[in-house]
Order: structure tokens, then C-alpha cells, then sequence
């Protein structure tokens, strides 16, 4: 199976993992599932149950211009602690957990969108405008899907 998670909240540019799954609605093939979660952590171990490929989008709060977008290898993310999220959760301690407990995906991608600021209600321009443009990177990688899948 294949799931497409959008990590996020209702807060300012921090919803670009929530929109990006509202945008992929409908869009996409039989076999892919979408999730949206408020953090990684046990609920993203909870969703990886017989998944092969794991497609994980959030926000990203790093240096980089708002709206850019960036693929972070998972090995790297896994080798040390990710702070990147806007969540201030360990990626690297979730995916090294799923490892343990044998339900890591074989095949994982994580996007995200760099952002400009949390404390607002709205998405600000350059964010708002990646995100079709992650969702279109979206849809082009689930035709192309890796060997192991």
C-alpha cells in the first residue's frame, strides 16, 4: 500500500501539509491513501501498518526561503535529529521507532515546504503558491513508484 501523510495544523503556514492533502483528494490512484496528522509520533507509526511507501509532506522551519520546496533524504533524517519541523517533533526517532517495531515502509519520501511563520491564521503568498506546485511533484512520483513497491 501506499500512504500519502500531510503533517500540519490550523495554524498560519503551518496547514501546508493539511492542504497539500486537500488538494490530492480525488486526484489520485486506486491503492494510495491520504492522511492528514497534527504530528509524527505514534499516530504516524499507527497509519504505517502495511505500507510499502511512505510519502510524507510538512513544514518545514529552516533556513530557506519561504514557499521552497525541499526532499529530505530519510536516511539523513534518520541518522540524526530532524528539527526541522515546525512541530518540534524528532522525525528521526519516529522513523527509527517504525524500524524497531517492523512497520518502517520499505521505500520513504519527505517533502517539505519551507514557511514563514506559524503564529497567523493564514497561509502567507509564497507558501500558498508551492503548495499545487508540491502536489503536482506528488502526483508525478506516484507514477514513477520505486522498485520495491
Amino acid at each position: 500500500m501506499i500512504r500519502v501523510v500531510g503533517i500540519g495544523s490550523p495554524f498560519g503556514d503551518d496547514q501546508v501539509g493539511w492542504r497539500v492533502i486537500e488538494q490530492l483528494q480525488g486526484r489520485l490512484p486506486p491503492g494510495v491513501a491520504l492522511s492528514a496528522l497534527d504530528r509524527p509520533g505514534s499516530a504516524l507509526i499507527q497509519s504505517l501498518q502495511d505500507v510499502d511507501w511512505l510519502i510524507l509532506i510538512d513544514a518545514l522551519s529552516c533556513r530557506g526561503k519561504p514557499g521552497q520546496i525541499i526532499r529530505i533524504d530519510p536516511e539523513q533524517a534518520e541518522a540524526g535529529s530532524s528539527k526541522l519541523s515546525g512541530h518540534g517533533l524528532d522525525l528521526a526517532q519516529t522513523l527509527n521507532l517504525a524500524a524497531a517495531l517492523g512497520c518502517r515502509p520499505g521505500h520513504i519520501d519527505i517533502y517539505g515546504i519551507v514557511i514563514e511563520q506559524i503564529a497567523s491564521t493564514g497561509v502567507c503568498p509564497a507558501v500558498a503558491a508551492a503548495v499545487p506546485e508540491l502536489v503536482h511533484i506528488v502526483e508525478q512520483s506516484l507514477q514513477r513508484p520505486p522498485n520495491n513497491v
